[in-house]
């Protein structure tokens, strides 16, 4: 039993660290498959968390190699920066472009590496903790 529980953990994990599969969709998922609320709310932060924290350390490497990120944002997306700058875009990103897709968007506009962590990871927790909240309020409404 423990040992499947850590396998589906993990798989929880590996979809929280996939872009364009966000924690809002893995969390109620995990519930789903029957696996506790808070553990699963838990590891899907960190599967999101620490692909965002890879995207950060390797991004100057990565425009080292290869040159400068030059990608023509969506007007979506480009309306999401003009209006709310960094807070909105990591704010709005789980929903909106992806949180990994905003990590890459706000380094290549130049925002400081420090403060795209910082918000990207904040949103994160914000997110999972409302999303695991009202997954468990779901659960019991069940």
């Amino acid at each position: 039993m423990v040992v499947e529980t850590a396998i589906e953990l993990g798989l929880v994990f590996v979809l929280a660290a996939t872009p364009w599969i966000e924690l809002v969709v893995v969390i109620p998922a995990g519930a789903a498959m029957g696996l506790p609320t808070l553990p699963v709310t838990a590891t899907a932060f960190i599967g999101n968390a620490l692909p965002v924290l890879a995207i950060v350390a390797l991004f100057r490497w990565w425009e080292r190699r290869r040159g400068p990120v030059r990608r023509r944002w969506g007007p979506r997306a480009r309306r999401v920066w003009r209006r709310y700058g960094l807070p909105g875009l990591a704010l709005l990103a789980p929903v909106v472009t992806g949180i990994h897709m905003a990590s890459v968007m706000a380094l290549a506009l130049g925002t400081p590496r420090r403060r795209t962590v910082q918000w990207m990871v904040a949103s994160l927790a914000g997110w999972a903790a409302v999303t695991g909240a009202l997954t468990a309020l779901g659960i019991e409404q069940l």
